[in-house]
């Protein structure tokens, strides 16, 4: 998919991993929150609420943190960008939030946490040992919830989509076309796979939350320029792309609804009963 979800997916080069924190202040003004949805889910499913320890991993600029911590939790977010976490800790500082600056496989933790949560951040880590360190920080009855954002819908195509397509093909020619591509986080089966390896975790839910996020020419310019495939191009490239891409939204009326969906997935720790595996959306 001509978005983040192409050049971070499971099978993303290792170098990409710390690209967020190279362009920190970009990634902080151009990312969008996430939809107030994912965090209903927490409280009404996995026990968020005031009080409850919540590990954090890849907490990044703290797009989920402050919602976590607006639900009263404490939160130990790990992080490994020391720039990410500058912001993190500048936004969001204070004495329920402990931020350790690590990557999370060499992290010292001290557990038990009740819920661990990854935000566009599961798909760095080692798939193999990833889920047992996990299993062994949360508590048995707690909860593991992961989630990304797919920048655009294919199920929901647009104008402007259909017109930035031309804009890949100049310029990043390997890309999947727009109505091409594929969404490696709804790639359940996988995900069911690493998250209940181990037996530390039940059945999976899964929950798609579709939305919409409004696009101004600067703020297509600020969201592209944090995908690592555009940050990679030559500067040259690079800024005809951001150029282009934002022509693209003045001529359509300088406002553009382009189509999210965030897949939610969220297991119990084992313990006691998991809720029976399902796909809502």
């Amino acid at each position: 998919m001509p978005d983040d979800s192409a050049s971070s997916g499971p099978t993303a080069p290792s170098h990409r991993r710390m690209s967020f924190n190279a362009g920190a202040s970009v990634y902080h003004r151009g990312r969008p929150p996430y939809p107030g949805e994912v965090f209903t889910i927490l409280a009404e499913r996995c026990g968020l609420r005031p009080g409850v320890r919540v590990l954090e991993i890849g907490a990044g600029n703290g797009l989920a943190t402050g919602s976590l911590l607006a639900a009263g939790a404490h939160v130990v977010a790990v992080e490994p960008g020391e720039h990410l976490a500058a912001i993190l800790t500048a936004e969001h500082g204070g004495d329920r939030l402990d931020v350790t600056i690590s990557d999370f496989e060499t992290a010292a933790l001290t557990g038990p946490f009740d819920l661990a949560v990854a935000a566009t951040a599961l798909h760095w880590l080692d798939p193999v040992t990833s889920t047992g360190k996990i299993g062994e920080l949360v508590r048995p009855g707690g909860w593991l919830a992961v989630w990304w954002t797919d920048f655009g819908d294919v199920e929901r195509p647009t104008v402007f989509r259909d017109r930035l397509d031309a804009v890949y093909r100049d310029l990043l020619p390997a890309d999947a076309g727009y109505r091409q591509s594929r969404s490696y986080m709804l790639d359940t089966d996988r995900w069911r796979r690493q998250l209940t390896s181990g037996g530390w975790f039940g059945d999976v839910t899964v929950d798609v939350i579709s939305w919409q996020q409004v696009l101004t020419p600067q703020s297509a310019r600020d969201l592209w320029s944090t995908f690592p495939n555009i940050a990679e191009l030559s500067p040259d490239d690079r800024e005809q792309f951001l150029s282009r891409l934002a022509g693209l939204v003045d001529d359509l009326g300088g406002r553009v609804e382009d189509p999210r969906r965030t897949a939610v997935y969220t297991a119990a720790r084992s313990g006691e009963p998991a809720p029976s595996g399902a796909i809502h959306g």
